[in-house]
């Protein structure tokens, strides 16, 4: 009897080391969920340090080996893209479900079991979060603002969120028609980073700021231009040359003329054609075979007036054509006056550090919208960014589901109570493990205590009396250390961001519950 493998012995084993691996994950980014969570520090391995508390990045950039563990990861992302916000939530209350498997796999209840009483308590969990919801209107932006500058607040820009809220909340409602549409692309809104300054220094524009791409100085054309008409090209101002390499050979001095002769003419009549067209500013997109410009023809250029920005990217042809309202044109013979973008002012502005920026306002379109960040250096430009880009999709997600919830671990609490009622009203199994799911919620309210300092396990049973009494917005102060109301505190976020976190943390650790073995394949 002893010598048999016992095949349920093995499904256990795999079963407990998925488990263990999952929960190992959660905690490294339980530290850092909350106001006062901690922020982590990575090098990869070129060197390069990134500084964040934003659960998506910091799992992004962890080497993840064991393939369940990367399920934790890939749930965060998704996280990221539906609502933005709760990347870190959405891992934490997986590694609780998972917790609460741990110990009802032990009391010998089915995995299977488990898995639909959790779909149960979901199904159950997402009406109570329902009747908590308030709706929210667009118009109102002080809402708005209160929910971004409550997604900041976990943030290492927390202090300037008085900045970037306004931003996110009036470039979201800028691209976008409230009455009709019910999601954002939030491709329309360029957020262009420049280090210098402080973050103070930000601003949002009207129109398109270029901060790597300069106008040409070399032959002495103009800086600043009022009522341009903007040319966006894509080919190249320069001598044409195969595309394999050529090799000239020149015998007399007379042919050297002539080619020399040739070059100008050639780029002559391609000057002589812009300037027909009406353009008076021709943005040039950069080229990998050549050069996309060289001096004679900005010399050209220059003595028609005519503005050269070069070595436009390529991905941003598109957002600059939707701004400026110019289409591409990819050959001399088709660039029309109808083709040209119109713009109020086109100049080049410096900026406090005598760095340079290039700007254009007074654009036509509506649709689009750019956002200049600055920072004293890169890890606080790209971590602003980073904040931002959440600050965005926290705008998104009240666009998509325009209700709003109280924050600070008001709902999980809400939530794990009347989870815990329903499940006094359910026979078999379905009741425990409905419990169990309730208890793991409460692991949001404890690590928010936690990090903040406080005794959590007191501050968790405060909660549980306040809810139990009926107080649907109490949560946890995490500034004043006490059990308060969250909407009077202005503690608010988007209603979607829950209920993705609870319906994907369910879903991945169903599908974790659901493996019994692992097969290694070469």
């Amino acid at each position: 009897k002893e010598q048999t493998f016992n095949k349920s012995e093995k499904q256990e084993d795999v079963r407990s080391g998925n488990i263990a691996a999952s929960k190992s994950l959660a905690d490294v980014v339980r530290t850092s969920l909350g106001p006062r969570g901690m922020d982590k520090m990575i090098q990869d391995p070129k060197g390069e340090v990134l500084i964040t508390n934003d659960g998506a990045t910091i799992l992004k950039q962890m080497e993840v080996v064991h393939p369940t563990a990367k399920m934790l990861v890939e749930i965060s992302k998704a996280q990221d893209i539906e609502a933005g916000d709760g990347t870190t939530s959405v891992v934490v209350i997986a590694g609780a479900l998972l917790s609460a498997c741990e110990v009802l796999l032990e009391k010998g209840i089915h995995p299977t079991t488990i898995s639909e009483g959790f779909q149960v308590a979901l199904d159950k969990a997402l009406t109570i979060l329902d009747d908590i919801k308030k709706p929210v209107n667009l118009e109102d932006k002080e809402a708005l603002r209160t929910c971004v500058v409550t997604s900041l607040s976990s943030k290492v820009v927390s202090q300037n969120s008085d900045i970037l809220a306004p931003f996110a909340v009036d470039a979201v409602l800028k691209v976008i028609d409230p009455a009709v549409e019910y999601n954002v692309d939030l491709n329309n809104i360029k957020v262009v980073r420049k280090k210098g300054g402080t973050i103070d220094d930000s601003e949002l524009v009207d129109g398109l700021i270029f901060t790597n791409n300069k106008i040409a100085h070399k032959a002495g054309g103009p800086t600043k231009i009022e009522k341009p008409k903007i040319a966006l090209i894509q080919f190249c101002l320069s001598s044409p040359k195969t595309d394999v390499e050529n090799n000239i050979v020149v015998h007399d001095y007379n042919a050297m003329d002539r080619i020399l002769k040739e070059e100008r003419r050639y780029i002559a009549s391609l000057v002589k054609q812009i300037e027909k067209s009406g353009a008076n500013v021709v943005m040039i997109q950069k080229s990998i075979l050549r050069d996309a410009v060289n001096d004679l023809s900005l010399h050209f250029l220059a003595k028609k007036g005519i503005m050269v920005i070069k070595d436009i990217e390529r991905d941003e042809v598109e957002f600059i054509s939707k701004t400026i309202g110019a289409i591409p044109v990819a050959h001399i013979d088709h660039l029309t006056p109808e083709k040209l973008g119109q713009a109020e002012t086109i100049k080049e502005e410096s900026l406090s550090d005598d760095s340079k920026i290039v700007r254009i306002t007074g654009v036509k379109s509506n649709k689009t919208v750019s956002v200049l960040i600055r920072g004293s250096n890169n890890l606080v430009v790209d971590e602003a960014e980073r904040s931002f880009h959440d600050a965005l999709c926290v705008v998104r997600s009240l666009v998509k589901n325009r209700g709003i919830i109280p924050g600070g671990g008001a709902p999980e609490i809400e939530i794990s109570q009347k989870l815990a009622e329903y499940s006094r009203t359910l026979s078999g199994l379905d009741s425990l493990v409905v419990r169990a799911f309730a208890d793991a919620l409460e692991v949001i309210p404890y690590t928010l205590a936690e990090n903040a300092g406080l005794n959590p396990i007191y501050v968790v049973t405060e909660l549980r009396n306040r809810h139990i009494k009926g107080e649907k917005e109490s949560g946890i102060n995490v500034k004043k250390g006490i059990c308060d109301n969250m909407i009077t505190e202005n503690v608010i976020q988007p209603a979607l961001v829950t209920q993705s976190a609870l319906s994907l943390a369910t879903e991945c650790v169903r599908m974790i519950l659901k493996i019994d073995d692992l097969v290694l394949t070469r």
